[in-house]
């Protein structure tokens, strides 16, 4: 019951952002759905204005003397935001009003006013009488122009925040990782070192003693383990040395480890190059993460089964595989599987792949990720290293 608990904390927090995504898509969709609808009014609004304006105009246009023109000019007056151009029956520019007055004087400007009117809405026809007429054009007014363009700017701002705070929350979280990684890790091997060190000194003791030296050496290799352990938890959040090392020896010495410790129908097999691959590696951490991924790959397989270790020098990197014939993993689950706590074993902690990936990316700048896997089938978990001319280089964890 624990177990499935664990798998279901990313799945939630999968399920979460699709349900942040999905309010954020709608939200979208509401507000262009809103504005649209409140374009649209104010443009039929705008319409009935400048058929009133046009009819203000005919009236003066076709005026005689005894014509009340007071409220037609008021009419004409009035309209201060919507740009009107009018024409003649030939298209010749006759009158304009709520242009650019600096750049009135400009026919080229007028006729591009002119076009842009007769793109955006129906010109309205003056019928002045007598086969006469002119025609009205008219453009959008600028408020509608601005309510036009004012959600994709709304959405554009919001995303930008959101975006920018992703961005912020995740490089905070990302360093309250980091010390969370350092301080447990130096705690571990703080705690580790005091009990270590006083089995070192029984040992000691115990040589002097009539106990059998076969015992002793079994008991020193174990002693000796645990010294590797805990310098292993020291080493992460300091500045450990980098230096040029036999890639080959690594990968034997840790599948001849979990050979040794691992179950007998389990068949451990070797890929390697004949000529030693030589990379800037730090060898304690990086036997650390082979060591993970073999332990890994041996809970893997249920019965019998078989693991093998590949490696491949190419031009400028290394290629590390580790396959084995367990389980396999589903395609859903190939990054969710580098997240701590992340596990399928019952007493599992979920932190072993999740320290192999910080190691090998944020120390060795290297990539470790799925190559292939599915559900009862093989399972290839690949590292790439670059090739590097700098020897002892260091670097913070």
């Amino acid at each position: 019951m624990k177990n499935s608990h664990k798998l279901d904390i990313y799945s939630k927090k999968q399920r979460w952002k699709q349900i942040l995504l999905l309010s954020a898509v709608l939200i979208g969709v509401g507000s262009l759905w809103y504005t649209s609808g409140l374009v649209k009014h104010i443009q039929i609004t705008e319409r009935q204005k400048m058929e009133v304006w046009a009819e203000a105009v005919r009236i003066v246009t076709s005026a005689d003397l005894d014509t009340e023109l007071a409220f037609p000019f008021s009419v004409i007056e009035n309209n201060t935001h919507i740009p009107v151009i009018l024409t003649d029956a030939e298209g010749e520019i006759i009158f304009q009003r709520n242009l650019d007055s600096l750049k009135t004087e400009n026919p080229k400007y007028l006729f591009r006013q002119l076009e842009h009117a007769r793109e955006e809405n129906d010109s309205l026809v003056i019928d002045l009488g007598s086969g006469e007429y002119q025609l009205l054009y008219y453009r959008d007014s600028f408020l509608l122009r601005q309510l036009i363009f004012f959600p994709y700017v709304q959405l554009g701002v919001i995303i930008l925040f959101i975006l920018v705070s992703y961005i912020a929350f995740s490089v905070s979280r990302t360093a309250e990782q980091n010390e969370v990684w350092t301080g447990m890790s130096k705690e571990t091997a703080h705690q580790l070192g005091t009990p270590i060190s006083s089995l070192i000194g029984w040992m000691e003791l115990l040589k002097d003693s009539d106990l059998d030296p076969s015992m002793i050496l079994d008991m020193q290799k174990d002693t000796s383990r645990l010294e590797k352990i805990t310098d292993r938890f020291s080493k992460i959040g300091s500045r450990p040395l980098m230096k040029d090392s036999d890639l080959t020896s690594i990968l034997k010495e840790s599948l001849e480890y979990i050979k040794n410790r691992g179950p007998h129908n389990v068949e451990y097999l070797l890929d390697l190059p004949s000529k030693p691959i030589i990379i800037s590696l730090n060898d304690t951490l990086f036997e650390w993460v082979i060591e993970n991924l073999l332990k890994n790959a041996t809970d893997a397989i249920e019965g019998a089964g078989r693991i093998i270790l590949h490696a491949v020098d190419i031009e400028d990197s290394v290629i590390v595989d580790v396959e084995d014939t367990g389980k396999g993993i589903a395609k859903s689950r190939f990054r969710t599987i580098f997240k701590p706590g992340y596990t399928t074993k019952k007493r599992g902690w979920g932190l072993g792949l999740s320290l192999s990936k910080r190691i090998i990316e944020s120390y060795h700048h290297g990539k470790i990720y799925v190559f292939s896997s599915s559900p009862n089938d093989s399972t290839i978990i690949r590292i790439i290293l670059k090739k590097t001319k700098t020897q002892d280089r260091e670097t913070n964890l």
